[in-house]
C-alpha cells in the first residue's frame, strides 16, 4: 500500500471511530445490489484490500460515497452501506485503493467514473 493510501485509510478509520462510533454487522443493500457481508468486530473500517471495503456507521444506517482507484489509476464512484461490500464485481480492472470522499446519503451501488 502506498503512503498516500495508508494515510487515507488511517484518516478514514480515525473518523469512523470518532464520529460514527464503532462497528455494525452488514445489512442488505438496495434492491438489485449485493448484500453487504456481516463484518467481524476485529476487522478495521475502510479499505480492507482485495476489492472489499468496510463501512462502520455506528448503527445509523448511513450510506457513503467512495472514490475507488483501479490498477491504472482511474477513479470511480461507488456508494456503500454499513458492513463489508465487495467493490470488485463492477470495476473492470483490479482495485488498488478505496476511500470515503465526504459524501453521505447516496443510493448504494456503482455510480460511474469520477
Amino acid at each position: 500500500m502506498s503512503k498516500i493510501g495508508a494515510v487515507r485509510r488511517s484518516a478514514i478509520v480515525g473518523f469512523a471511530t470518532l464520529a460514527l462510533g464503532g462497528a455494525v454487522a452488514g445489512e442488505a443493500s438496495a434492491a438489485g445490489e449485493q448484500p453487504a457481508k456481516p463484518a467481524s468486530p476485529a476487522e478495521p473500517c475502510g479499505y480492507l484490500g482485495d476489492g472489499t471495503y468496510r463501512h462502520c456507521d455506528g448503527g445509523t444506517g448511513s450510506t457513503v460515497m467512495l472514490d475507488v482507484q483501479d490498477l491504472w489509476g482511474s477513479i470511480y464512484h461507488y456508494c456503500v452501506g454499513p458492513g463489508v461490500t465487495d467493490l470488485q464485481p463492477v470495476i473492470r480492472w483490479r482495485i488498488r485503493d478505496a476511500w470515503w470522499n465526504g459524501y453521505v446519503g447516496c443510493q448504494p451501488g456503482y455510480d460511474g467514473p469520477a
